[in-house]
């Protein structure tokens, strides 16, 4: 990779003058401004992004990297997200931009690093093993992922303990009697370690998957009523569709809490007590959290803290409303 050094030899000026160049903090002549810029290009250097914020030669920004900001425009979640984030980055200084990737991730990192228009990165919804995690870990380049993925090294991340969320979950609904449990989710599939906390407490787990809006909760009411007799409660990991099933459940025939109990994972509180019955929910606290990841990219870009890559994992506390009965009796 071309340092700053290599320029420096390249337009026959110190390194210094190639920063001062790169940062105007000083003046410099304009025939050796055109002699630094020549080298630059001719080399293909890229100033580092830490050090160009810092320095003034780029702005104090931040880039969030979201792909389905407009695929799923119903749900607040995702509008709360990014505000958390964009709060978190402007009380320490710096202004944050929302860069939509398309299915070609890869070279949109690619390109946002060749502009090198910010100073660190947000990755959101990552994928298992993400590559962009690698090609901005290898780069140096300040990034925290909200979520996680699995890369084989550490790295800055701020996410939910979905592990620690579950496990509140089905624990309150075991003391409360429930043995069949449904899983409201946008596929068949739940992560492996539901089915074992599951598997722990002796509660048995019915996939029922749908969309998530509201229509989508609606139709799961009618799933339930027609094909789950046996189920007492649901777990539900959607937000929109769990406002659809309260609103839809007593006209098709359920009762709540009396027939069926549910617990909101995945949703604002705002949102929760939207309906009634107010939606009992293990908190998302999903703005503080986004905020938290904001502040700490800005830290990794400043160096204000340790080298050492930091770990966030928020849980929520179970907020007990209208949704939770003890089961019925068969």
């Amino acid at each position: 990779m071309t340092t700053r050094a290599d320029v420096a030899k390249l337009a026959g000026v110190s390194e210094s003058t190639v920063s001062y160049v790169l940062s105007g903090k000083r003046p410099i002549s304009e025939e050796t401004r055109k002699r630094v810029h020549a080298a630059i290009g001719k080399s293909g250097y890229k100033s580092n992004y830490a050090a160009a914020a810092l320095a003034g030669g780029t702005p104090r920004l931040v880039t969030m990297m979201i792909s389905n900001l407009f695929n799923d425009p119903g749900s607040r979640l995702i509008g709360t997200l990014v505000q958390g984030v964009v709060d978190g980055v402007n009380e320490l200084g710096f202004h944050s931009v929302i860069w939509p990737v398309t299915e070609d991730e890869d070279s949109d990192t690619e390109l946002l690093l060749k502009t090198n228009i910010s100073g660190g990165v947000i990755l959101m919804n990552v994928s298992n093993n993400d590559q962009r995690v690698h090609l901005l870990h290898r780069e140096k380049v300040p990034f925290v992922v909200l979520g996680r993925t699995d890369v084989g090294f550490k790295y800055n991340f701020v996410d939910r303990n979905f592990e620690e969320r579950d496990k509140i979950a089905l624990q309150e609904l075991k003391n409360l009697g429930h043995i069949d449990v449904g899983v409201m989710n946008y596929e068949e599939k739940v992560r492996p370690h539901l089915r074992k906390i599951a598997k722990s407490l002796g509660v048995k787990l019915h996939i029922i998957p749908t969309i998530n809006t509201v229509e989508g909760g609606a139709e799961v009411a009618r799933i339930i009523a027609k094909n789950f007799p046996e189920v007492s409660a649901i777990i539900s990991m959607l937000d929109l569709a769990t406002l659809g099933f309260v609103e839809s459940a007593s006209s098709c025939g359920i009762s709540i809490p009396e027939q069926i109990s549910i617990i909101g994972l995945n949703m604002l509180e705002t949102q929760a007590e939207s309906v009634r019955p107010q939606v009992t929910t293990v908190a998302f606290e999903a703005y503080e959290m986004a905020k938290s990841c904001g502040k700490l990219v800005v830290e990794a870009i400043s160096g204000d803290k340790s080298d050492q890559p930091r770990e966030e994992l928020w849980t929520g506390d179970l907020v007990l409303r209208g949704t939770l009965a003890q089961a019925r009796r068969k």
